[in-house]
């Protein structure tokens, strides 16, 4: 596969088209780049050639001839608009691609930026759980995030309501604390609203993360889907509270996937709600730990070329 640094605005227009492909996913374009010099290259094959690649199928090539002879007209807009907004475009072809995210099944074919890029190469732990903690929940994650951001660590959320939150709060109350928000839809349409002054104060000094175009409004799967790129960025992730059910558990069972290890509190600590807690332990190991000095003793081990 071909490496690039970053794509210039026409061949940025073609990769867009390319990736709305149905079917063509990840691996497939990582396959189909790796035959071809350039993505201008692969526009310019018939529809024999496309077939000789046994990448791309009839119904393929029919919707791809339809969207080279799209007008670029919307993507020429998406582009100067990250160019205006400070927005950088990332695909799955640059060489600062996160080398985390080349381990997924299925990696974000592009990644929109907004802030400090440079944080992607920090050491992260994610620290999530549930948008309906109780008061101790809060400060465990507020307290939590605080300490490893003191400790250099940068901490990486989603930006919901809940722990999310406090923990994003936690980072940034240390004067040099890093964070970094996943979003779930575009930057034109952060969400929750009830965090719009939270995701400025990120993007002045953390970083937002987004897989979708800036108009993209968010979806049920978008913001599902995002998880896999918190915990896939993620060194190590936290559970703070969750419930039984719901997208904390589901962001454990990806990260479980992604085989990150996962910590949580002691039950004994009464952080609630719980069942969510109980289930990754008993379900997917999760590993509980007495408190925060603790967890950075455990996550010191792994990360001691960095500590």
């Amino acid at each position: 596969m071909i490496i690039v640094s970053e794509l210039a605005k026409e061949d940025l227009i073609k990769w867009f088209k390319l990736s709305q492909v149905t079917g063509l996913g990840p691996q497939k374009i990582r396959k189909l780049l790796s035959y071809f010099n350039n993505i201008a290259a692969i526009f310019n094959l018939s529809d024999s050639e496309l077939l000789q690649t046994r990448i791309f199928n009839e119904t393929m090539i029919q919707e791809f001839n339809r969207l080279k002879n799209a007008s670029d007209e919307n993507f020429e807009k998406n582009v100067d608009e990250c160019k205006e907004k400070g927005i950088k475009i990332m695909t799955l072809v640059d060489k600062d691609y996160p080398k985390q995210l080349n381990y997924l099944t299925s990696p974000p074919l592009t990644l929109f930026l907004l802030g400090r890029n440079e944080l992607l190469d920090d050491k992260k732990i994610a620290i999530v759980g549930t948008r309906t903690p109780d008061k101790k929940a809060k400060e465990y994650a507020f307290s939590l995030s605080k300490f490893l951001a003191e400790k250099g660590l940068t901490i990486i959320s989603g930006g919901a309501l809940g722990i999310d939150t406090s923990a994003h709060i936690g980072a940034l109350d240390v004067e040099k604390g890093k964070t970094i928000s996943v979003l779930g839809a575009g930057f034109n349409h952060p969400y929750p609203p009830e965090n719009s002054e939270l995701f400025d104060q990120i993007k002045k000094r953390g970083l937002l993360i987004s897989e979708h175009l800036p108009n993209f409004k968010g979806s049920r799967i978008s913001y599902l889907q995002r998880n896999r790129i918190t915990s896939g960025l993620s060194d190590a992730l936290f559970l703070v509270a969750a419930n039984k059910s719901g997208g904390s558990l589901t962001q454990v069972k990806i990260a479980n996937s992604q085989r990150k290890q996962v910590f949580c509190p002691r039950l004994a600590d009464g952080i609630m709600p719980n069942e969510g807690v109980i289930e990754s332990i008993v379900k997917y190991g999760a590993q509980q730990v007495d408190n925060k000095e603790h967890f950075f003793r455990l996550v010191s081990t792994s990360l001691n070329s960095f500590l």
